[in-house]
């Protein structure tokens, strides 16, 4: 990927504007602290050996590296409505700024050959590139537009750092998108980022007050380990049933198979849902809500009813650690029947209830970030380039029959929203990736008392007015099981 040279004029387009500017090759070898980030015991900053070239890539990381592909992006998407417009030379300084304070932000992978057995991330000394770009936007649709073309692609691992950032000047309000590969950050450390570019920005404080995360007050859902040590256990559910319900394509038939890309649908901004059966959790609710949407999806198109599997990421930070950076989500899955008919008040009490109870057994019991297939191919004695190629080819082959249905994933309540200044951000959505065959994800966000959820649906699967209405059909299906208490506010 290319972008403007550092510490210039600030782009007017999210294209690409020129070549990236030279490589720096002298990795920082420690994490010294660089700044009022680094406080709190630095739980931002990753920690390298004095004297070692870096550290290996976790599994985690790894895989992510072996989902990414062109069209096919293994990233992270967030986005903040700012009510008001933000200055970009300020926003490229103070994006510099939170970079020079956090090494992990600035990691690369190291360059070791094309047969190495493991790959390697270092810390440059500096960015490799101005990783910020600034657009306009006229109209909602052309927002859309800049959007998906902002996220097509993850950044490359291989320039310092592994994410970028938009500027979108819109009427009225402006737009801060990050997007940043999933080997590198997962959506907390996004949410930190952000925090830290903010302080930064001209107005604020440039500290972190308490450190890192003590803003943040996530619910227990996929982001948030309940209280008390971890038990070990199974993963709830064990490993994946044969006949696992895949979602219903619904796309125009010019090869749709092929296409690349993904659509994104912000729904509007809505209450948090206040009537929660039992010990259910807003996250026990979106995923819920998701199975009946899929399920109700599938009727529409004639699919049998079949169990529907959801993967919800459980944050793996050690104790302390709230605002540690890295891809440090621990995979975990919740598997259901949806209900068979349209009002089953019945059944929907039943499917929350079950939900609850495994989204409870996923967050009390430890384990490993993802599934033992998945890490005995991480670790197989080969050059990640060849499990890249084989990874792929499997996914293109039995990925139907071993993929879950789809992912809901909970950054939890932000209690503080991030400042620019005297601007505070007042919406805030988020997403990851919706690798073929599930083809969607959701996202949440709560801010300002309101639920923020982001749907990415892949051209693949969903064509454009397909993805509107299984969004619609997610709305609705949430507004069921809470009886009306989520009903959208104003339009975005």
């Amino acid at each position: 990927m290319t972008g403007p040279a550092r510490g210039g004029h600030p782009e007017t387009t999210s294209r690409p504007a020129g070549p990236d500017s030279a490589r720096d090759t002298t990795p920082e070898t420690t994490s010294r602290p660089a700044g009022p980030d680094s406080a709190a015991a630095g739980a931002f900053n990753i920690a390298f050996p004095k004297g070692a070239a870096g550290v290996p890539f976790g599994v985690a990381d790894e895989l992510a590296w072996y989902y990414d592909a062109p069209g096919e992006p293994s990233n992270v998407h967030l986005e903040a409505r700012v009510p008001g417009h933000l200055d970009a030379a300020a926003l490229r300084t103070a994006t510099e700024a939170a970079l020079a304070a956090q090494p992990r932000a600035r990691v690369r992978r190291a360059a070791r050959g094309a047969w190495r057995l493991r790959q390697v991330w270092e810390v440059a000394a500096r960015p490799d590139r101005d990783p910020v770009t600034a657009t306009t936007w006229a109209d909602e649709e052309e927002l859309e537009r800049e959007r998906e073309r902002f996220l097509a692609a993850a950044p490359s691992l291989d320039r310092s750092p592994p994410l970028r950032v938009l500027l979108a000047a819109g009427p009225g309000e402006d737009r801060v998108i990050l997007n940043a590969h999933h080997s590198a950050l997962d959506g907390l450390s996004c949410l930190e980022l952000l925090r830290s570019i903010a302080r930064h920005y001209p107005g604020g404080d440039g500290t972190d007050g308490s450190g890192p995360g003590a803003d943040a007050e996530p619910v227990p859902g996929p982001t948030a380990v309940r209280s008390g040590p971890p038990r070990p256990g199974p993963r709830p559910g064990g490993w994946r049933p044969a006949g696992v319900a895949r979602i219903a394509a619904d796309r125009p038939g010019d090869g749709g198979r092929d296409r690349s890309g993904s659509v994104y649908r912000l729904l509007p901004p809505r209450p948090v849902p206040t009537a929660r059966p039992g010990r259910a959790t807003v996250n026990d609710l979106l995923i819920a809500a998701l199975i009946v949407a899929i399920g109700r999806w599938n009727a529409d198109h004639g699919r049998p009813r079949g169990r529907i599997r959801i993967t919800m990421p459980v944050d793996s930070r050690p104790p302390g650690s709230d605002g540690a950076a890295g891809n440090l989500s621990r995979l975990t899955s919740v598997t259901a029947l949806a209900p068979a008919g349209r009002d089953p008040a019945g059944e929907l009490s039943a499917l929350i209830a079950d939900v609850a109870g495994q989204t409870r057994s996923a967050k009390d019991h430890a384990g490993p970030q993802v599934d033992p297939v998945s890490r005995a191919w991480a670790g197989a004695w080969a050059p990640p380039a060849v499990k890249r190629r084989l990874l792929r080819l499997g996914l293109r082959t039995a990925g139907r029959l071993l993929c879950d249905t789809s992912l809901v994933s909970n950054l939890g309540v932000v209690a503080d929203p991030p400042r620019f200044g005297s601007l505070a951000v007042s919406g805030l959505w988020f997403s990851t990736s919706a690798h073929m065959p599930r083809g969607v994800s959701a996202g949440a966000v709560t801010i300002g008392g309101r639920l923020h959820l982001c749907l990415r649906c892949r051209r693949a699967l969903l064509g454009e007015a397909a993805a509107a209405r299984f969004a619609d059909g997610f709305g609705a299906a949430l507004d069921d099981i809470t009886g009306g208490t989520t009903r959208p506010g104003r339009a975005l």
